[in-house]
């Protein structure tokens, strides 16, 4: 029960791990409405409902541990999958991870609830399913935490390390300075302000590809880990 209700916490951080990083990705850099997000997470939990009968079918005739081990992977795998993303990255791309991620998370589940109470009487059975359930939580919470921490580090680390390239002393940083200034200008600004807005512009984008590479990283470690 121990070692089962020990592993429901780690995949509490990966569930809800993976569930705190993927909306807020799709709003922040994709720019999707909570609408468009929605339709994306829905491919983690509608496949779920073809899964969850073979997967509870199949835990009475094979040893759990190959199926929890298999769930894990397939988790683990789709987490992996969405470390390579990049600020294109939107519905079409994160589909089969969602859908891959929707096969492994019945396998994982329902086989630790059968480990947790394998063994207990009845009279233990409340109590164990609401420990159980609360370490799963507790385990979420922890891992949202960590990730919200563990992306505001990389997102810095990553911001000094593309700024350092991205500088005024890089001849590719110039041209492209003065190619957005130009088209700043010609569209009515004067030059000082096109300088700035064009500054403004390419600061954006180290920020953008500095979030997306946190995420990545993100994503990576909830597949280590799983």
């Amino acid at each position: 029960f121990l070692v089962a209700t020990a592993l429901s916490a780690v995949i509490g951080m990966g569930l809800y791990g993976s569930s705190y990083l993927l909306p807020l990705y799709l709003g922040q850099i994709a720019g999707y409405s909570p609408m468009q997000i929605g339709e994306v997470i829905a491919w983690m939990g509608l496949p779920q409902l073809i899964v969850m009968p073979f997967a509870a079918a199949l835990s009475s005739k094979v040893d759990n541990r190959i199926l929890c081990s298999f769930g894990l992977f397939m988790f683990g795998i789709s987490c992996v999958m969405n470390a390579y993303m990049d600020a294109t990255t939107g519905y079409d791309q994160l589909l089969w991870t969602q859908v891959i991620r929707a096969i492994g998370q019945p396998f994982v589940m329902l086989t630790l609830s059968n480990f947790a109470m394998s063994g207990l009487n009845p009279r233990q059975m409340p109590s164990a399913s609401s420990l159980f359930n609360m370490t799963r939580n507790l385990g979420g919470s922890i891992g949202i935490a960590l990730l919200a921490t563990s992306l505001t580090n990389r997102e810095h680390f990553h911001s000094a390390r593309l700024g350092e390239a991205v500088s005024n002393y890089a001849p590719a940083t110039q041209e492209r300075l003065d190619g957005l200034t130009q088209n700043f200008i010609a569209s009515g600004m004067d030059p000082a302000t096109a300088a700035n807005q064009a500054l403004a512009v390419v600061d954006r984008l180290v920020r953008r590809e500095s979030y997306v590479m946190a995420y990545n990283d993100g994503f990576w470690i909830i597949g280590m880990i799983l």
